[in-house]
């Protein structure tokens, strides 16, 4: 199972990755040689939205459509003002939400 993930970062910035570890992915975010780029700039506060995928196929595709959003969209995604599909344009089916920071 991979999950795909957005992560909310210092100054109130996003970032979205893919895994099949959150709880290592995000300390490697936290400081690790392994976190990426832009969080050692900007390190994470927490874990905004995370949906599971059944392969790494369609992880990387939802990864890539939440990468092109503007961050008002986003933000609507993270607060589940609207729903995937809404978004991505694409049977969402392939993408179950397992986290919700507002649940």
């Amino acid at each position: 199972m991979y999950l795909v993930y957005i992560l909310r970062c210092r100054e109130d910035r996003l970032y979205t990755g893919i895994t099949t570890d959150i709880e290592r992915r995000f300390r490697e975010h936290l400081g690790n040689r392994r976190g990426a780029k832009f969080t050692k700039a900007n390190p994470p506060q927490e874990i905004s939205a995370l949906w599971s995928c059944e392969n790494r196929s369609i992880a990387s595709r939802l990864e890539s459509a939440i990468k092109k959003l503007s961050r008002t969209k986003k933000l609507l995604l993270i607060s589940n003002d609207i729903s995937l599909y809404d978004v991505i344009k694409e049977d969402s089916s392939n993408y179950v939400r397992i986290f919700d920071k507002n649940s």
